[in-house]
């Protein structure tokens, strides 16, 4: 049996992606590789979707789409937060493409997404039993010890049907059982990748008034140490040089919320975590995903400047600038707050590579918050910005506000100088390294380009003429030492050295 998965959104989506692969491979399955005319006819499509923007659902959608006139007589398993937020529509939009019931589950977080991996590689034409998967081992109960139904409503019923308090809405989707990815397979290779995630911690419940993230996810959990350090060796020993630790709420590692008024004075856990998996042989970097600024606590500064591996980058997702703004998306910390976190990096690391996530329009938003969003994306000197206008997501506390979002030409206009300011400070951070060698991580090469690329420790791209002959069919995986000649638009260029210079 063949299969084929797609997956969008997030680093920890890619990880439940890779997981939901390897599950799928352990019980016999195939993988389908590219898109080509030696595709073998697959058995079985799963498109593990996102939500987090309406560009995302539609995106999603998309995939669902094409992999079912790619496949078409295939089983579909539909995973991932957008399974949960809208599972009717999904279930609407593939009965209009003629896939039966029978053939369809969309599972999404709430349900045991492990049982029905298992009855779709087992070819059952039966469904597991409620409350039992198909292994015949115990399966989801609510806390009531109702069984929950399988192929139900999902969460979407739970957002669109629930009282109007946002308060009660919150419980209701942090009380909901979510077994999510606990049972699926470790992974022992990141395919297609260079640098392989690893998720070390799951949900959030914090509820950001823009993100429907704590509906999809809500239960906070991290997995076991011992767990997370056998994945990274085996990564290491498939031949990843790097690995990226990640998170829905990365500080809220070794913690039961990602609430921190609600933490107690336990030191966090993600630092000696760092620590250890530092100390895997043949690890050339670890780098930690997005990361609140209120969580780069001093333990997990130390541990960035004295570990070799430690990659020097940080992702601190700003969002906005503006005190007023971030009191109404309920972030947890200030804008003073950020710019102190930002200092504190700058005096502990060497030149730290600092990138961030701006929303722009948000409900009130006003000229002079965006203008404090400028100012303070030029006290951090962001290597990177990741820019988007806000989305309104039916379900969020923003959704009320979304009439008082700024005009689509506004943010357009925002948008742009926030693009122009993105590529000074990048140059400005480039051009620190030009004349240095930096050691990089070489990617794929790129059809029909004259050029290989590379990544560095600090998040950088350098480009570099590709050797002939089998050198340079050779050094993909590699780490290599280059010598940067220039900074440019897209990254850094560079030559390749020799091991001796």
């Amino acid at each position: 049996m063949w299969f084929s998965i797609t997956t969008l959104g997030c680093k920890v989506n890619q990880y439940d992606g890779e997981s939901l692969a390897a599950t799928l491979e352990s019980l016999g399955l195939r993988r389908a590789g590219a898109v080509g005319s030696a595709r073998p006819r697959l058995d079985l499509v799963v498109v593990n979707t996102c939500c987090v923007t309406a560009v995302a659902m539609r995106k999603s959608r998309q995939a669902l789409r094409r992999a079912v006139r790619r496949a078409p007589g295939a089983s579909v398993l539909v995973a991932g937060c957008y399974g949960d937020y809208d599972a009717a529509r999904i279930r609407a939009l593939l009965a209009e493409m003629g896939v039966p019931a029978e053939k369809l589950a969309v599972v999404g977080h709430h349900g045991d997404l492990a049982a029905w991996v298992e009855h779709f590689a087992r070819g059952r034409r039966r469904r597991p039993a409620p409350g039992r998967s198909a292994a015949g081992e115990e399966g989801p109960r609510t806390e009531s010890g109702r069984e929950d139904g399988w192929m139900n409503a999902s969460c979407d019923a739970r957002i669109t049907a629930s009282p109007t308090s946002i308060k009660t809405r919150r419980l209701a989707a942090v009380k909901a059982h979510m077994p999510g990815t606990d049972h699926l397979a470790p992974l022992r290779r990141f395919a297609a990748r260079q640098r392989a995630f690893v998720k070390v911690q799951d949900g959030c419940d914090a509820f950001c008034t823009y993100c429907i993230v704590p509906y999809t996810r809500p239960r906070v959990r991290s997995r076991p140490v011992d767990d997370i350090l056998d994945e990274c060796r085996r990564l290491a020993a498939a031949g990843h040089k790097e690995i990226v630790l990640c998170g829905v709420f990365l500080g809220a590692f070794g913690r039961e919320t990602a609430v921190r008024r609600r933490w107690d004075d336990t030191p966090s856990r993600l630092p000696e975590l760092l620590r250890r998996v530092c100390q895997i042989e043949g690890l050339w970097r670890v780098r930690l995903s997005s990361i609140e600024p209120g969580d780069v606590t001093e333990d997990l500064l130390a541990a960035l400047a004295e570990l070799p591996p430690a990659a020097p980058h940080l992702h601190l997702p700003l969002q906005s600038g503006a005190p007023a703004v971030l009191r109404r998306m309920n972030r947890q910390y200030t804008a003073d707050q950020f710019r102190q976190t930002v200092d504190r990096v700058r005096d502990a690391l060497d030149r730290p590579a600092l990138t961030t996530d701006i929303i722009v329009g948000f409900p009130g938003e006003s000229e002079d918050d965006f203008a404090e969003t400028l100012a303070l994306a030029e006290t951090a000197g962001f290597a990177k910005i990741h820019a988007f206008p806000f989305s309104a997501v039916e379900g969020t506390a923003a959704w009320r506000r979304r009439r008082e979002a700024a005009p689509p030409a506004v943010v357009k206009s925002r948008l742009t100088r926030l693009a122009a300011l993105e590529t000074r400070l990048a140059d400005r951070y480039r051009r620190r390294f030009v004349g240095e060698a930096l050691e990089a991580l070489v990617e794929p090469p790129r059809a029909a380009s004259p050029h290989r690329h590379a990544m560095t420790d600090r998040y950088l791209t350098v480009w570099f003429p590709a050797p002939s002959g089998a050198d340079g069919d050779g050094l993909t995986g590699r780490v290599v030492r280059l010598h940067i000649d220039e900074a440019t638009r897209d990254g850094l260029s560079g030559r390749l050295l020799d091991p001796t210079e």
